[in-house]
């Protein structure tokens, strides 16, 4: 078991430089998606969702859950872990080379059953992503389970801003969804190379079917578990591009893009710090609790009053954002960022502790039920409209939060009423950040300039309340001076 102290300066060291990746990032992320939203229509991202839906299943099959083995795994020494990279660096560029050439032979069957029967060449190309992520997933799995994210930087920078460049630039030549698809390989082959070349471990000529078949008791269950969350995650996608048609399903697809980009520069910063941090604390059972509990209150202080922000201020957002013509989407946006920030802390978080358990199977449970439940639920919505399968949508990732929390109850021993007090100061802070808004927004919602003096005073009163509160103010403090994450 790793020094506990050592642990936390780790996960600092990390969280400072994942932070500050993902905050790049997510500066430009959503500055390159509010100009396509001018430049694309609906359609455009419509589509584009529906190859992403596929290319994210065929990816997860050419994974097999090799990653999460090798974070959470403890191994002899360097020889050995560096033996089963090679192990599963090879099965997964194997798998993902056959896989892409079967979409590529049956790119049109394929296309018609996920009900967008023109994307059949354009699925085969865009597909051309699996044998590139092959070549950095298992780096990118090395270099979290050594908590190194500063290595990881640069190479998350240059392939982004190569895919904002590249992509803003086809979408003005009017190359319509084709911008997004070059966009996302052009930063696939960035990514492909620059992990390889800065990645310690290389690609050796070494393969084990005994190291496969251990590896496979763990990601077996990882695989299945990966596949009931794409099912779940894409379900409505599914429904809705089915039952309701291409524009319909931008307006669905587009406000999670936007909402889920803005929680992505916390959770993606975190949570790979997080499942390496209490795998390493698996056998430590007071230690793991205390370091959860701590790390979910500092996540909890941005996230919950984010979520509340959006949904008050859901209307200018949408029109900021994605202009006019997305109108339709507001209520979406609104209740997918309310309910955004309890899913990241209550059972996001969740997946990830069973997986440093070393329980895949539970989360892979977790995740069947949920879509028994969330399938039919989503169905009756897209047959009612699409006003009806946005708050089916929100009622299916309540049932998500709920099922999470009394499986992590009866599994781990974690009281969801526990867990809930533990975060009751940003709670409370977003509570009185939301009795100011109800006071004001009113008064200035039909002017631009004041409801942006709206949101700074939402953000001050939020940020004045937790200096009252005792522990916030202690761990706002720590941020400033940049120890925060060491959850001391």
């Amino acid at each position: 078991m790793p020094d506990s102290e050592e642990l936390q300066k780790k996960s600092a060291g990390a969280a400072k430089w994942s932070l500050a990746t993902e905050v790049i990032v997510k500066i430009i992320s959503p500055i390159s998606q509010l100009v396509l939203a001018r430049l694309l229509a609906p359609e455009a991202f419509g589509m584009v969702a529906t190859v992403t839906m596929v290319v994210n299943l065929a990816d997860m099959f050419s994974d097999a859950g090799f990653q999460k083995y090798l974070v959470q795994h403890s191994f002899r020494d360097k020889e050995d872990l560096h033996a089963n990279a090679n192990v599963a660096f090879w099965t997964n560029f194997g798998v993902s080379v056959a896989l892409w050439c079967l979409i590529a032979v049956f790119n049109d069957p394929v296309a018609a059953f996920v009900g967008n029967p023109s994307l059949g060449f354009p699925l085969a190309v865009a597909c051309l992503s699996l044998p590139l992520t092959s070549f950095s997933s298992i780096q990118m799995a090395l270099f979290h389970r050594s908590l190194d994210f500063k290595s990881l930087m640069p190479v998350r920078l240059a392939s982004t801003l190569l895919n904002f460049g590249s992509t803003l630039a086809l979408a003005f030549m009017g190359f319509g969804y084709w911008s997004l698809i070059v966009g996302t390989l052009a930063a696939n082959v960035v990514n492909a190379v620059g992990l390889t070349l800065l990645s310690e471990w290389k690609p050796g000529l070494f393969y084990s079917f005994d190291l496969l078949k251990a590896m496979f008791s763990f990601s077996g269950w990882t695989l299945l578990e990966s596949f009931a969350i794409w099912l779940s995650t894409w379900a409505g996608t599914f429904i809705v591009g089915h039952f309701l048609g291409a524009t319909e399903l931008g307006y669905y697809k587009t406000p999670i893009t936007f909402v889920s980009g803005c929680f992505s520069i916390v959770t993606n910063a975190t949570t790979p710090i997080l499942f390496s941090s209490l795998s390493r604390l698996q056998f430590d059972r007071g230690e793991y609790v205390a370091y959860l509990r701590r790390f979910q209150f500092v996540v909890a202080l941005f996230l919950v009053p984010l979520s509340a922000g959006i949904f008050i201020f859901r209307e200018p957002l949408v029109a900021l954002l994605l202009g006019d013509q997305w109108g339709a989407s507001t209520l979406m946006f609104g209740l997918y960022g309310l309910v955004q920030g309890p899913m990241v802390l209550l059972s996001y978080y969740s997946s990830e502790m069973y997986r440093s358990l070393g329980k895949p199977r539970v989360s892979t449970l977790v995740q069947v039920l949920f879509l028994v439940l969330m399938a039919p639920l989503m169905t009756v919505g897209a047959m009612r409209g699409f006003d009806a399968v946005v708050w089916a949508d929100t009622g299916s990732r309540l049932i998500l939060i709920a099922i999470n929390q009394a499986v992590t109850h009866l599994v781990v021993g974690l009281s969801f009423c526990r867990t809930v007090w533990a975060l009751k100061e940003p709670i409370v802070c977003t509570l009185a950040m939301c009795a100011f808004a109800w006071l004001t927004y009113g008064l200035v919602s039909d002017s631009c300039s004041g409801v942006a003096l709206d949101i700074v005073g939402c953000i001050v009163v939020y940020f004045a309340a937790c200096l009252v509160l005792p522990r916030s103010r202690g761990v706002l403090l720590k941020l400033v001076r940049g120890d925060g994450f060491k959850l001391h």
